[in-house]
């Protein structure tokens, strides 16, 4: 079910915000929302809530074998094994497909041999949306149990609620039980300025989605359908469009799950903090989808040693947690490829500060902003061809083109909001009178219409 469209809310978030508040007991209310969840889920792909189930028990289980653990060895052996479920479940439904098909075209060149029906086989796994986001929360509970920041959960209610809440379910932002767990704990009572505000936010985000990135989604989609000749201005005009596309997407969805979360009286993580502001790439990394490159440093690239064993280690561990973190995103070389661009330009970063190399924060912005667009064409485009098409045409081989009149308004508009505006989860949308929230009122209105031509969420796909 996706957020933007009338089913969610005009039923499914009335009935279910209606019916927390109306049942008394804390643990029907969670029970409530888990239940809720789950349908939410389904509403997918009817066994996607077997899946999550299954991954949800895993890391759950692996948790209590944690509290009663009693030698060292046998808890790194019961995290191992907890982590390496979970993630069993994610690498059979999101690489199988992609290393299959790579491992049976190399068999195909050696042996002449095709195989068809394994070819069929795991071109047929379906990728359960939200499945790379509730994995790495499962691994982040294990993790926090292990290293004993966090204390284990013994009731399965509330780490089923951590695990399948339906506003961080398909796209985050990825939650840390340390986080939600307080909040869980507690009644929430109804605070109707709460709940108006966390409907502002949502609407604010669905705005975003529907009136800007969908539109921009339309004319970079439009220019990019023939990479191979598009020109000078086109190309970089399309890798500007989607810079903001892709923001206005992932952060609209993450403004609106902090608006959905925050009716139930529960604050989930924000995830963006005006990341095209940033003067560097290492800055741009704390700004740009803060849970999960806070993850990648915490759960990965500290295990791997970080910056403690010299340079070069750190430089190598910079490009393995990139590298990884692009092959989260997706399956496929084109990602790996981002997560290695982005990893190289950490690793120029932490050089250059060794040289000494300063330069004003404005140019320092335009650079770093610059080097961002560049690596959103290899996220954009999947095919080798493509991305060469779209990089010749950056640089003037496809000729200068034309000025895409209708994607540079947009691009206006964006970088407008983009440098002029804060992130929503900072405006005060609590204190806010009667004729800004009648105007939101009436930008819900122009926002809802546009659902019949909305897209889904970039992020989905991941």
């Amino acid at each position: 079910m996706l957020f933007n469209s009338f089913p969610f809310f005009y039923l499914f978030l009335p009935a279910v915000a209606v019916g927390y508040y109306a049942v008394p007991r804390l643990r029907l209310r969670l029970l409530l929302v888990v239940l809720a969840s789950y349908y939410f889920y389904a509403y997918a792909d009817w066994w996607f809530p077997a899946l999550m189930a299954g991954s949800t028990a895993i890391s759950y289980t692996a948790g209590r074998m944690l509290e009663h653990a009693e030698s060292p060895n046998r808890k790194k052996v019961v995290l191992a094994t907890g982590i390496a479920g979970v993630l069993a479940l994610l690498a059979y439904y999101k690489y199988t497909s992609f290393v299959g098909g790579y491992a049976l075209s190399f068999v195909h060149v050696i042996t002449a041999q095709s195989f068809p029906g394994l070819h069929s086989f795991v071109n047929s796994i379906a990728l359960p949306i939200g499945i790379s986001f509730y994995t790495f929360e499962g691994i982040s509970y294990l993790v926090d149990v292990y290293r004993g920041d966090l204390e284990v959960e013994r009731d399965p209610l509330r780490y089923a609620f951590f695990i399948s809440f339906f506003p961080h379910l398909i796209a985050g932002p990825i939650v840390r039980y340390g986080i939600l767990r307080p909040q869980l704990e507690r009644k929430h009572h109804f605070d109707p300025d709460r709940v108006r505000s966390g409907l502002m936010l949502f609407t604010l985000g669905l705005a975003k989605k529907v009136l800007l990135a969908d539109a921009l989604a339309g004319w970079v989609d439009h220019y990019l359908a023939s990479p191979g000749s598009i020109g000078f201005f086109e190309a970089w005009a399309c890798a500007v469009g989607f810079g903001f596309q892709i923001y206005f997407d992932f952060s609209a969805y993450s403004d609106m799950a902090l608006g959905l979360a925050r009716i139930f009286g529960i604050e989930l993580p924000w995830n963006f903090d005006r990341p095209y502001r940033s003067a560097s790439p290492t800055e741009f990394w704390r700004r740009w989808h803060v849970t999960l490159s806070t993850w990648l440093r915490d759960y990965l690239y500290i295990s791997l040693g970080g910056n403690r064993k010299g340079a070069r280690r750190r430089d190598a561990n910079l490009l393995v947690t990139m590298g990884l973190g692009g092959l989260w995103h997706g399956a496929s070389f084109n990602f790996v490829a981002w997560g290695l661009y982005h990893g190289g330009l950490l690793v120029g970063t932490h050089h250059g500060r060794r040289l000494g190399v300063r330069v004003p924060r404005v140019v320092a912005v335009a650079l770093t902003f610059t080097l961002v667009v560049i690596g959103w064409v290899l996220f954009r485009m999947r095919s080798a061809s493509d991305i060469g098409g779209v990089y010749a045409g950056m640089l003037g081989l496809h000729g200068m083109g034309g000025a895409p009149g209708h994607l540079m308004l947009y691009l206006l508009v964006s970088a407008a909001i983009v440098w002029g505006l804060p992130e929503e989860w900072r405006w005060p949308v609590a204190a806010w009178g009667s004729l800004r929230v009648a105007a939101v009122a009436v930008l819900f209105v122009v926002s809802a219409a546009s659902v019949y031509t909305s897209h889904p969420f970039i992020y989905f796909r991941f």
